[in-house]
């Protein structure tokens, strides 16, 4: 059974606007590596589930989970739109995440709430 997201990020940590326009112009295939965070989650992200990205309390788009979390090195996953040194990160440094895909960006975002956590479940 398909589930439904959210996932937050921080303008300050994360370069969306230059991943949005990567992706138009063609440049970004839409593949990104979301970090797990720190949270003990019960219930994870499954392949096909539906991901919503909130940045600055916006909707900018929506994503569709690829793979179910992998551990691996952080060389694995240097995510260009990072800002500043990810090994400063525990978040994002944690070597645990998954690859979701770009399959909608809001050309005119509406107001999405984030959450505290990184993942949460996305209730309308």
């Amino acid at each position: 059974m398909t589930k439904t997201w959210k996932v937050s990020w921080s303008s300050k940590l994360y370069n969306y606007k230059k991943l949005i326009s990567d992706f138009k112009n063609n440049i970004n295939s839409g593949i990104i590596y979301q970090s797990k965070g720190r949270a003990i989650m019960k219930n994870l992200p499954q392949i096909n589930d539906i991901v919503h990205i909130s940045c600055n309390k916006q909707h900018i788009m929506t994503c569709i989970v690829l793979t179910n979390f992998i551990i691996g090195g952080v060389e694995q996953v240097k995510d260009e739109y990072n800002i500043g040194d990810q090994l400063d990160r525990l978040h994002s440094s944690n070597n645990t995440y998954l690859t979701m895909k770009i399959i909608n960006i809001y050309e005119n975002p509406v107001y999405l709430r984030g959450c505290q956590r990184t993942w949460c479940t996305y209730r309308n």
